[in-house]
């Protein structure tokens, strides 16, 4: 633990210290915080349609994970490349869990605190334009909750763990960057194709949720097992 203490210490000194990294951290946290507020599709509509707006405003949160986390994920790993120092933890004796794990939960909990940050620069927004105060808006239902604090958390990971093995990969950040968000966009396939159907429903929430949480539990272990020093020793040298 104290390797991987290490490591996380490096990675996050690292990049908050990061300007480039801090402007695209603020402008998602606000965006996604703002922009879904200023629709008035809930004024004067029933209780049950203002509660479905509601929900469908925690859906934004979503996107500032994916987009903060897919810029992030890859940058902690190009940033290593290019000013190979990833050659040299590599001759290190920190393990690759260390290295791997810093990394990973580095960037899952940046895009965690932006989906809560985004959360609550939407509660504040609301009640200002709407001269009630602040109020809780999504979170009040359990359904809302399961979005902004499961799903989210959940996305985050899966991310994180893809951002991290593209930019081994892809070595500019444009190309990570797409290549990480077409990874995310696949988890939509099974809907557009029919095979799931989405249902904003507390029980298919709840549901999801766990499916997704086990999926991405998965794919985190599977690249813990792929993060070896000898492949990436080849990625390195292509």
């Amino acid at each position: 633990m104290r390797d991987l203490g290490t490591m996380l210490w490096k990675e996050v000194t690292e990049l908050f210290g990061n300007r480039r990294f801090l402007r695209v951290f603020a402008i998602a946290v606000l965006a996604f915080g703002i922009l879904p507020t200023l629709s008035t599709a809930h004024h004067g509509a029933s209780p049950q349609a203002a509660a479905l707006v509601g929900l469908l405003r925690s859906v934004f949160v979503l996107f500032a994970v994916m987009v903060i986390v897919a810029q992030t994920a890859p940058d902690l790993v190009l940033h290593e490349r290019v000013g190979h120092t990833l050659e040299y933890l590599l001759t290190t004796r920190l393990p690759e869990w260390a290295i791997f794990g810093a990394k990973v939960l580095t960037a899952s909990a940046v895009g965690y605190v932006t989906a809560l940050l985004s959360m609550g620069v939407q509660l504040v927004v609301v009640g200002i334009l709407s001269g009630q105060g602040l109020h809780w808006l999504f979170l009040a239902t359990p359904g809302g909750r399961i979005i902004v604090l499961g799903l989210s958390a959940g996305l985050a990971l899966y991310t994180s763990v893809v951002g991290t093995f593209v930019a081994l990969r892809v070595g500019d950040q444009r190309g990570a960057y797409l290549v990480t968000m077409l990874a995310v966009g696949i988890l939509i396939v099974p809907f557009l194709l029919g095979w799931l159907h989405v249902s904003l429903t507390t029980a298919w929430l709840g549901r999801a949720a766990e499916v997704f949480g086990a999926f991405v539990l998965v794919v985190a272990f599977i690249g813990l097992r792929l993060f070896r020093r000898h492949m990436l020793v080849l990625y390195l040298q292509e």
